[in-house]
């Protein structure tokens, strides 16, 4: 099975890192400046799984041909339009799996490669690219989510978490990945939406007064916009991700918030614009979501 993933960021670098460390056919799609880093620095990630010093194998844009059976999408999500038009001539051949955040973006990769060859795809981690490149993985989070949105055929993706299983990182082939990936888009969105609006990790936020009430408050918003198209939670999943982001030892900053540190871009229009869009129309109101937004409106037009 060869494997294509576009990006080296802390998604791409982190999974398709322990994808080659465990033997497996990975190329990675990079851009000229990144690809002459990784020859010279090599890909290095700093883990608790295990520090990786790897020599990967590179290709550019103009040298792609249709041979992947799995492309991984790792890049940004204001990335996207670019990032498609890299895998153009890969079109006939693999499944892709993007693994950005949100849903919004499965439309336009749907338009261009077919909906048959879109996966689903979720990543768990909390990660970061260092200055000189280093790929740096936080916490115990180092889950990989996939599955066909058809959910009767997949056994398409099948054989790639048969890959993954021998990696050192966790994967799950998805019952319901349509579910999954509003699941996840709920926990971004608090997790983002309170460490960049108080620009502090969750324990930080806990341990003043009121902060447990403000994150347990935003985490019921996007909960009710996601129950507003039928993506509910089970109670058991509510009280354990409560316990995880509600910890006043925790050291969880998402990684909009690294972005905002590193004076960087954010996908905060993907995430909470497009999830506010979302409750509008059923005319819901969310206004410490809205807060969040506004706050990272304000923010991206300092680099402007």
């Amino acid at each position: 099975m060869k494997i294509l993933v576009l990006g080296v960021g802390g998604i791409g670098g982190f999974f398709g890192g322990y994808l080659h460390e465990s033997g497996a056919d990975v190329t990675f799609l990079v851009r000229p400046k990144r690809k002459a880093l990784l020859i010279t620095d090599q890909l290095k990630v700093i883990s608790p799984l295990g520090n990786l010093n790897l020599d990967p194998k590179l290709i550019l844009a103009e040298e792609l041909k249709p041979v992947y059976d799995i492309i991984l999408i790792s890049c940004k999500t204001y990335d996207l339009d670019q990032a498609i038009i890299d895998l153009r001539p890969t079109k006939g051949r693999g499944l892709i799996i993007p693994l950005l955040n949100g849903i919004t973006h499965m439309k336009k990769l749907d338009e261009e490669f077919g909906q048959d060859n879109i996966m689903g795809g979720v990543a768990h981690i909390s990660s970061t690219v260092n200055e000189d490149g280093t790929i740096e993985h936080f916490s115990e989070f180092k889950k990989l989510t996939f599955g066909n949105r058809d959910l009767s055929k997949n056994n398409a993706v099948k054989e790639f978490a048969e890959v993954c299983a021998k990696t050192k990182f966790d994967v799950v082939l998805s019952e319901d990945i349509n579910l999954d990936l509003w699941k996840k888009w709920v926990f971004i969105s608090t997790v983002a939406g309170a460490t960049t609006l108080f620009s502090c990790s969750l324990g930080e936020i806990v341990r003043n007064d009121f902060g447990k009430k403000i994150i347990i408050d935003l985490f019921n918003e996007c909960r009710s916009i996601a129950k507003l198209y039928e993506f509910n939670f089970e109670d058991s999943e509510v009280d354990t991700i409560l316990k995880t982001i509600t910890s006043s030892s925790s050291p969880i900053k998402a990684s909009m918030q690294r972005d905002v540190e590193k004076k960087s871009f954010t996908e905060h229009e993907q995430i909470f614009g497009d999830l506010i869009t979302k409750g509008q129309k059923y005319n819901f109101e969310c206004p410490i979501l809205m807060s969040c937004y506004i706050r990272m409106n304000v923010y991206q037009g300092t680099l402007t």
